[in-house]
């Protein structure tokens, strides 16, 4: 009797052992995934912002061109497309909180996706054994 405790005990302890190490390496790739995830959102982020920032300088370059000829003044034509560039500035200045907020809630969305997916599949799990509601 006591040896069949004693091996109950020992596999119970090698059983909590197993169960410990691979909970462990279950946050450790869920944390890997996770920070992936972030990284993926963020050069995304960068690179569209590259690709904007280039489009914009582009634009503003072949508008200050066109006021140019237009305006038959160089200097008129570019001074115009600085001011836009300085109500732009200004517009990101005054926007700040809102786009910080913004990218932070990209960041957490990105973060959470995973979890997300197991609460959609526990809701529709629990949302086909429930009974629907009565009409009033």
């Amino acid at each position: 009797m006591r040896k069949d405790t004693e091996r109950i005990f020992r596999e119970l302890k090698d059983d909590i052992s197993m169960y410990t190490e691979l909970k462990l390496e279950l946050i450790k790739l869920n944390a890997y995934e996770r920070i992936g995830k972030v990284i993926a959102v963020l050069s995304y982020g960068l690179l569209l912002s590259a690709l904007i920032l280039f489009a914009i300088l582009f634009a503003m370059l072949t508008l200050g061109f066109l006021l140019s000829k237009w305006l038959d003044s160089t200097t008129a034509g570019f001074a115009i497309v600085a001011g836009l560039y300085v109500i732009l500035i200004l517009l990101v200045i005054f926007n700040k909180y809102r786009i910080r907020l913004q990218v932070i809630n990209i960041i957490i969305s990105a973060l959470n996706s995973n979890g997300h997916k197991k609460d959609a599949a526990t809701k529709s799990t629990s949302e086909s054994t429930e009974q629907p509601p009565l009409a009033h």
